[in-house]
């Protein structure tokens, strides 16, 4: 049976998969955007600079790429960190997987069909079902970040042989 993760190294990991997952959305994101008719690649960075500098900043023409990059990453910590706090209550490697994906579909719901509408307007301008797809695999990118020596609590642990051992109560 495995120990549980102390909380600082449990954090730590949700920061650090959160920024891994976070970059790879980044990039997914941007490239999506190139493919757009008068598409750019900074497009989605200059809508998130619009968190902090107001929707105003779009039409201003004021945004900022390293200003979203910014605000993009310490979103991706903070989700991560989030998501750090609810693994210790997940049983199996495939119900981490399972969770991180309904945690990414749950980050885009409340970003995109909750505080866009009434907070965040510019984002109702994106394509929603790629940003769905974007947010899915967000979460299930950072559940991997999450995974031990494919053993958790009581899962099995299938050796090179693939001998199986039995659950730690089983023994």
């Amino acid at each position: 049976m495995m120990t549980a993760e102390a909380l600082p190294a449990r954090l730590i990991r949700g920061a650090v998969g959160g920024i891994a997952s976070g970059m790879v959305f980044a990039g997914a994101t941007m490239w999506f955007a190139t493919t757009m008719p008068d598409g750019k690649a900074e497009m989605p960075l200059r809508m998130i600079s619009t968190i902090v500098k107001g929707a105003q900043s779009m039409q201003e023409g004021t945004t900022s790429v390293p200003l979203g990059l910014v605000v993009h990453m310490i979103l991706s910590v903070a989700f991560g960190v989030g998501f750090a706090l609810l693994v210790p209550y997940l049983r199996t490697n495939g119900t981490v997987a399972l969770a991180g994906t309904l945690y990414g579909a749950a980050l885009y719901v409340v970003n995109f069909l909750v505080l866009a509408p009434v907070v965040f307007t510019v984002f109702q301008d994106a394509n929603q079902p790629f940003e769905l797809l974007a947010h899915i695999v967000f979460g299930t990118l950072l559940s991997f970040f999450f995974y031990g020596s494919g053993r958790r609590r009581d899962e099995g642990f299938v050796s090179i042989s693939t001998e199986t051992t039995a659950p730690a109560g089983m023994r």
